[in-house]
């Protein structure tokens, strides 16, 4: 088996790894159904202090859906540069929109750990980091439409007959990341369907985050086996082609030595 696409699959398997380890984290935590943010500052540090173990638990299942989620961002990335045409601008775009991204799963995740770690502060403390933890992981939606936008860009610019990806996934990112925009209004309601709990801010995008992930990573998985029968076949034809040489140099010396 090559390592070299072996890796790669483990890449593409990576979004889905960071998916169950982004919602596994909630779970621990006893983050499903998300706090309220019209929630006293009472009650938060209640929660805090009855699920303390629970949210390091689920802050340390976090930390680690960035890192894979680092890897799922070079898969994208690797499969971009088959595109004819692509310019590097573009697979740069999604390269450093996906770095940015980590850091939406990293800094909430050690936000959490921060707030845990001593339960017993004041309610008043406790509430604070809270919010900044809550509004600091489900805001930041523009990484991750930049990195979408760039790789919808690219395959939509594939002028093949057979792409390497159907056009519809490029509008298909397209659609998913345009459900995280209401969060940019988040700041402004603390009840309701735009709150960070909320039908509009949390529910319909946590649903379409998991569905993109794994819809991506399917599709990455198929470009990756593609290009391994792509290059097995390439090094079969150029084998045959050496072997027809060979055969044609050795049938072409006898003749010679049959005339000496």
């Amino acid at each position: 088996m090559n390592a070299q696409k072996t890796f790669q699959r483990i890449c593409a398997y990576s979004g889905i790894i960071c998916v169950l380890l982004f919602f596994g984290g909630f779970v621990a935590a006893g983050f499903l159904p998300p706090l309220s943010p019209s929630m006293s500052a009472a009650q938060v540090a209640a929660h805090y202090q009855a699920h303390t173990a629970g949210i390091r638990l689920g802050a340390g299942l976090i930390f680690l859906a960035s890192g894979f989620y680092a890897w799922f961002t070079a898969a994208i990335s690797g499969q971009m540069r088959r595109i004819p045409g692509v310019d590097p601008t573009v697979i740069y775009a999604q390269l450093a929109a996906g770095a940015f991204a980590c850091l939406t799963f990293l800094v909430p995740a050690l936000m959490f750990a921060i707030t845990a770690f001593r339960p017993d502060r004041s309610p008043d403390a406790t509430l604070l980091l809270n919010d900044m933890s809550w509004i600091i992981l489900v805001m930041p939606w523009i990484p991750f439409m930049a990195q979408a936008f760039a790789f919808a860009f690219a395959i939509l610019s594939d002028p093949r007959p057979q792409p390497l990806f159907p056009r519809w996934l490029a509008y298909f990112n397209i659609w998913a990341e345009v459900m995280f925009t209401p969060a940019i209004i988040l700041p402004f309601f603390k009840s309701g369907p735009f709150a960070w709990n909320g039908l509009f801010v949390f529910w319909i995008p946590a649903v379409v985050f998991g569905v993109q992930f794994i819809v991506n990573a399917i599709w990455l998985i198929k470009a990756i086996n593609s290009e391994a029968e792509e290059t097995h076949g390439a090094g079969a034809t150029h084998g045959h082609e050496l072997l027809t040489r060979e055969t044609s140099s050795t049938q072409g010396s006898g003749s010679t030595s049959g005339l000496v």
